[in-house]
């Protein structure tokens, strides 16, 4: 019987090596800590009832029906608390397996992120972490909405990056152009859909581009586990895919996670 392939280490367990070695995650390795600066911030939301209102499904589902139907989850989190790091950035170099429909398409079966140095909203395009950095310190909140869980792909390619933007429009009408500091996707930017990636750092669209949280350094498995702890909804954490797109590919079910930056004063 032909052996079967073992994996030695997994995305997993490198992204949370990464996590546990940055002065951010040991800063705040208390739960209280987190708990105090939750609570002060709590309390200047509660002053911006208009942007409190936002952060609620039911209204980001209604800035677009249609789209909306695919919206799983919707809060918030201390922005100070979001992680940022370089070798986050890097993963996305790592190798993997493509799906299937990729590989009839290109012939090309095993590799990195096909985004990676293509895609202009990916790496080496996608702002540094130093500049996310910089950008989730300008604001007080950070409101991330995460998808339902899905098999396939939903219908509408693009539907949260719609969504996103559309409640980064909404914020900014009540709070002031520029409250925003940040908005982030989730995978490849598809602002443009359904024309193709102009590739290249090229961009039909700069202003309204979203680059895909991982891509800037940011650990989106840590950052689900501090919206599970917030909330205290466990359904905001994520399971990481191995055999990506192949007949053995686990957990079947998978989720999307962006979000935006806000300031508040």
């Amino acid at each position: 019987m032909a052996e079967q392939p073992q994996v030695a280490y997994s995305v997993e367990v490198i992204h949370d090596c990464i996590v546990r070695d940055t002065p951010l995650y040991n800063r705040f390795r208390a739960k209280e800590k987190k708990r105090v600066l939750f609570r002060k911030k709590k309390k200047l939301l509660s002053t911006c009832q208009s942007i409190s209102r936002m952060i609620d499904p039911a209204f980001v589902r209604s800035l677009d029906p249609e789209r909306g139907t695919f919206l799983g989850k919707v809060g918030w989190m201390p922005s100070e608390l979001i992680i940022v790091d370089q070798r986050i950035r890097e993963m996305c170099r790592n190798l993997f397996a493509y799906p299937e429909e990729y590989v009839k398409k290109t012939g090309i079966r095993f590799g990195p992120c096909p985004g990676f140095e293509k895609l202009s909203a990916c790496p080496l395009f996608s702002p540094s972490p130093e500049e996310t950095r910089k950008k989730l310190d300008e604001a007080d909140i950070f409101i991330a909405l995460q998808s339902r869980s899905f098999v396939t792909g939903p219908a509408i390619p693009g539907w949260q990056d719609v969504l996103i933007r559309k409640l980064k429009h909404a914020i900014e009408q009540v709070n002031g152009k520029g409250s925003v500091t940040a908005a982030f996707g989730a995978g490849p930017c598809k602002v443009c859909y359904p024309q193709p990636c102009l590739g290249g750092g090229k961009c039909r669209m700069p202003k309204e581009r979203l680059y895909a949280l991982e891509s800037t350094g940011v650990p989106v498995g840590q950052l689900c586990k501090d919206m599970a702890f917030f909330t205290e909804n466990d359904g905001w954490k994520i399971k990481w895919i191995k055999f990506t797109g192949t007949p053995r590919q686990t957990p079947k079910r998978w989720k999307t996670t962006g979000g935006l930056a806000v300031r508040l004063r």
